[in-house]
């Protein structure tokens, strides 16, 4: 976006309206028409008790917006342009918050300009709240950045997303019947046989979900990511990169004396021949024979928060030939939630 230098003396609020308004709407994303839409000069009507100030120079009870720009049809703020004439005073301030207020627009943003100086407000905080961001002309491109942040169609539906009805019971205060892990980690505190390196192990979890089970009970899947590479790999190969585990629970235990117990099982034949990870040498050999091997994992937690918290107690067991090898490992381990 240009910024040339105006004579301000010189112009009147229609120059500012289409030499600086409206080239920054463009810039931002906005045209009329489309599915970010500007409407221009969009006549209001209101009681004068909509419009939070009574004195005689209150703005008229038929209105009429500069700039109404929607982002995706649905989020909408509002522009109030001024000659450069005129101070963004309170009077100013009021009159663009009562058309961003108005129940017709229902704007979560409001801009005042006279061409030299700009100011952003959140609508819900009134009118004669504090602005989220001023500046002047001159600093315009500086503050770019942050005006395409808040105003770009993009941004402001990522920060005013559609209302969801969640009609299903909650998982646990402050969620939804329905979350996300967003991270987490698994830490070994201890193994049987012992396994120095194992017991300093600190496992990622990268993502997942809580949900309900067909029967309303808890139904837990999370990603792992080992920090090596070979121990990733064997993780993948046991079934261990992905984990789902059930509760017999409908909901995450918030206290910490009577946890939320979750548990999973998985069997998984490893053909001859495969690399894989030698978990008592640690070095990656090929597997002599078919490997029949089972995971039982058992953990118990209570959330406190959006963390949900708790230890775990997990058995590995390999079978091949005349052989079994069978591994307990101990931890703990946190997840966040939203």
């Amino acid at each position: 976006m240009d910024f040339p230098e105006y004579n301000f003396d010189a112009m009147n609020e229609a120059d500012v309206r289409e030499e600086i308004v409206a080239p920054l709407i463009r810039h931002l994303g906005y045209r009329a028409g489309t599915e970010h839409d500007v409407i221009r000069e969009q006549a209001l009507s209101y009681d004068r008790s909509q419009l939070g100030r009574t004195k005689s120079n209150d703005p008229p009870l038929r209105g009429r917006a500069d700039y109404i720009c929607v982002a995706g049809g649905r989020v909408r703020w509002v522009i109030e342009a001024k000659p450069p004439t005129d101070p963004l005073d309170q009077v100013a301030e009021a009159q663009a918050w009562s058309y961003a207020n108005h129940p017709e627009v229902r704007a979560v943003f409001f801009v005042v300009t006279n061409g030299r100086e700009f100011k952003l407000y959140e609508t819900n905080r009134g009118p004669t709240s504090d602005p989220l961001m001023q500046c002047t002309y001159a600093d315009l491109q500086a503050k770019l950045l942050k005006i395409e942040n808040t105003l770009k169609p993009e941004n402001i539906l990522r920060d005013h997303p559609e209302a969801i009805v969640d009609p299903g019971e909650p998982l646990a205060p402050g969620l939804r019947s329905f979350a996300r892990i967003v991270s987490g980690r698994m830490r070994a505190t201890s193994i049987t046989p012992a396994m120095g390196p194992i017991t300093e192990l600190v496992i990622s979890i990268t993502s997942g979900s809580v949900e309900r089970s067909a029967d309303g009970t808890l139904l837990v899947n999370y990603a792992t990511l080992a920090p090596l590479q070979s121990l990733q790999q064997a993780n993948v190969q046991l079934g261990l990169s992905e984990v789902q585990l059930v509760s017999t629970d409908r909901v995450i235990s918030v206290d910490k004396d009577r946890p939320t117990v979750l548990s999973g099982a998985r069997s998984i034949v490893i053909p001859r021949g495969m690399p894989m990870l030698n978990m008592l040498d640690w070095k990656t050999n090929l597997t002599p024979v078919d490997l029949l091997t089972s995971v039982t994992i058992g953990a118990s937690g209570y959330i406190s928060g959006h963390t949900f918290a708790g230890s775990y107690d997990s058995t590995l067991t390999m079978s091949g030939g005349p052989r079994l090898f069978q591994f307990r490992l101990l931890g703990d381990f946190e997840v966040q939630l939203t």
